[in-house]
């Protein structure tokens, strides 16, 4: 029997991973001068975006899979850690933001905070396609949603410390399983 830490563990923690690039990035969004509206449907495509791309990567990854056999959980393994090592040398790179941005940008930004979990996705479907995929994707989107949320309000707290260390964050945990499906 499989335990909670070999199952269910490490997906949540891909889904807080994949979610620090969301909660990184509305913290920058939430000190914009933005309406409500605009942030409420950025906030849902933050999550809608992060269930569509997992998925359409785990496809992917399945497809490789079957071509690639034992050579794709070195491969995944590679790809964490690659995406992980990204996230952590964007966090010392300095990035301008934008003081106005309208609901096109908006919805833009949150595709593009979405791309890594597509990479995810085919990690996953490398090495992991025969669990629940619509719990791993639902449980993505809503992590992600609830991260993005999360970081928008502390910017409008005023709390801006976890935005510049959020992306590493998730970098080291990525980095951390990565390393782990290789060993």
């Amino acid at each position: 029997m499989i335990s909670f830490y070999e199952s269910v563990a490490p997906i949540l923690l891909l889904a807080f991973a994949v979610g620090m690039d969301a909660f990184s990035v509305s913290i920058s969004v939430g000190f914009m001068r933005i309406r409500l509206r605009f942030i409420f449907v950025y906030l849902l495509f933050i999550g809608f975006f992060h269930m569509i791309m997992p998925f359409l990567g785990m496809l992917v990854g399945h497809f490789l899979s079957l071509q690639l056999g034992l050579l794709a959980q070195m491969i995944s393994g590679w790809m964490l850690i690659m995406i992980g090592g990204q996230m952590i040398i964007s966090t010392f790179i300095k990035k301008d933001s934008l003081r106005r941005i309208h609901l096109l940008g908006l919805l833009t930004l949150a595709f593009t905070v979405s791309l890594d979990s597509f990479s995810v996705g085919i990690s996953l479907g490398l090495t992991m396609f025969s669990i629940d995929q619509l719990a791993i994707i639902i449980l993505f989107g809503l992590v992600s949603l609830f991260l993005a949320t999360l970081g928008f309000v502390l910017a409008r707290k005023g709390k801006s410390f976890f935005g510049t260390y959020s992306e590493t964050i998730g970098g080291v945990i990525l980095l951390a399983i990565g390393i782990q499906m290789i060993l």
